[in-house]
């Protein structure tokens, strides 16, 4: 899909993501490391993460070797610091993606910016957890992945407007706000009426009462809520049968979930966790799948790594025996590059810039 783009990356973990997503649709993304290399080799297994599928080459801003691969170069992907018109003079029509914490010029520069700080400043953190133990916040560095997303879907749609018009674009991208973005309800409620959500466990809290999100079954767990959907509800008594109990007499088309008392649905709920725990994760989502059931089993890593679906879908990649997420989405329109390790320092330096410098 990008086979004819080549994209300059001078990030060193946040905002490495972007790049990643950006070879695996197709471009050619180098990245120009300074002689030390990028500090993220410290930790190899982060490291190739974030970039396996890239070049390298030893070509920090303000060298020969830097201003011979933006000649080439159709996107530059960083975080702050180095001036837009420097970029702009070497070439014109560079599309310049910058990825920082805030927006430039937003916070000060002493303000601490990891994605722990990020997610907690978002507001994620305040609605993860139980509501009497301190907040949580989500496995892998989401603040972080979520920028690089935002990143990537701001390159593209600078592609497309250089093509319209020729020009070069500036797109600035903030993790935090990216991190916003990503929690939907409460940065709403905030506007409209002054107030945060609160964290509320394992119940998602609708009306008067709250109902169980996750639930223990006979080999782990799995996700699942009463809800106000009769037609889901009615197959779930179905697929439950005499273990129904109670359940089978509601009419739920008449009925609030919403409205019913905690005392209420906690009596609906223990029947339900009495069937649960009668059966494995996969047979439940089997169930689900076939009756429309709004379950879903929740994998450990063994899980995730040994799915039919996931292999079916090819989201795992080998490198060196190890197996790594591979590319976020699969299009009949384009063929995903085979993997690629992450580089070595500089060993593309021949490929890329030959004997020039």
């Amino acid at each position: 899909m990008l086979s004819h783009v080549k994209v300059i990356d001078l990030t060193s973990h946040l905002g490495a993501f972007s790049g990643r997503m950006l070879a695996e649709l197709g471009a050619t993304v180098i990245k120009a490391e300074p002689e030390s290399g990028d500090p993220l080799r410290e930790n190899p297994e982060a490291f190739t993460a974030w970039n396996h599928g890239k070049h390298s080459v030893v070509a920090p801003p303000y060298t020969s070797a830097f201003s011979a691969l933006m000649a080439e170069a159709d996107i530059v992907i960083r975080t702050t610091g180095i001036p837009h018109r420097y970029l702009q003079e070497l070439k014109p029509d560079i599309i310049d993606v910058v990825i920082s914490g805030f927006m430039p010029g937003s916070e000060p520069l002493s303000e601490p910016v990891s994605d722990f700080t990020l997610m907690a400043r978002s507001g994620l953190m305040t609605i993860i957890g139980d509501p009497d133990r301190p907040p949580l916040t989500l496995p892998g560095e989401q603040a972080y992945a979520l920028g690089a997303i935002q990143a990537v879907t701001g390159a593209l749609t600078a592609l497309h407007e250089r093509a319209l018009t020729g020009k070069g674009q500036l797109v600035e991208v903030s993790a935090f706000q990216s991190a916003v973005l990503a929690n939907y309800r409460e940065p709403l409620t905030w506007a409209w009426t002054g107030k945060t959500g609160n964290r509320t466990g394992n119940l998602l809290v609708r009306g008067k009462s709250g109902v169980r999100q996750v639930w223990a079954c006979k080999d782990g767990f799995i996700t699942w809520a009463l809800v106000d959907n009769p037609a889901m509800m009615k197959s779930f008594i179905r697929v439950m049968g005499d273990h129904a109990g109670e359940l089978a007499e509601i009419r739920w088309e008449d009925i609030l979930v919403a409205d019913m008392p905690q005392t209420q649905l906690e009596s609906w709920e223990s029947h339900i966790a009495g069937f649960f725990m009668l059966h494995d994760k996969a047979t439940l989502a089997a169930w689900s799948a076939e009756n429309g059931l709004g379950l879903s089993q929740i994998d450990t890593p063994d899980d995730c790594l040994t799915s039919s679906q996931h292999a079916a879908r090819e989201l795992w990649v080998d490198i060196d025996d190890v197996k790594y997420p591979g590319p976020l989405w699969a299009s009949s329109e384009s063929t995903t590059p085979p993997a690629r390790r992450a580089p070595e320092l500089d060993e593309d330096r021949q490929a890329f810039l030959g004997g020039r410098i």
